[in-house]
């Protein structure tokens, strides 16, 4: 199994397909990376009830959360850097 990663500002995409350059089979839209006590995690989709508990879109094993990190911190984007003003004068 292949997971590829889609990054989109502070959220991602995760990919899952059987191999390189296959088409994925299925994709999990709007995750995210928390930190806690218990170590990081990968937050999936879910949604807030009006009783106010949290309805999860998606279950995931340790074991498949751990790949999805290793996966991340293999591919991470670099943070962008702004241009200042003074590095483009006019003239």
């Amino acid at each position: 199994m292949k997971i590829t990663i889609e990054h989109h500002n502070d959220q991602f995409n995760v990919a899952l397909s059987s191999g390189e350059g296959k088409e994925p089979f299925l994709t999990i839209k709007g995750c995210r990376v928390k930190d806690s006590d218990r170590g990081r995690f990968i937050s999936f989709p879910a949604r807030k009830l009006d009783s106010g508990k949290w309805w999860n879109h998606v279950y995931a094993s340790e074991g498949f959360q751990a790949a999805i990190l290793a996966e991340l911190d293999k591919g991470k984007p670099a943070p962008r850097q702004q241009r200042s003003r003074d590095d483009d004068p006019p003239f």
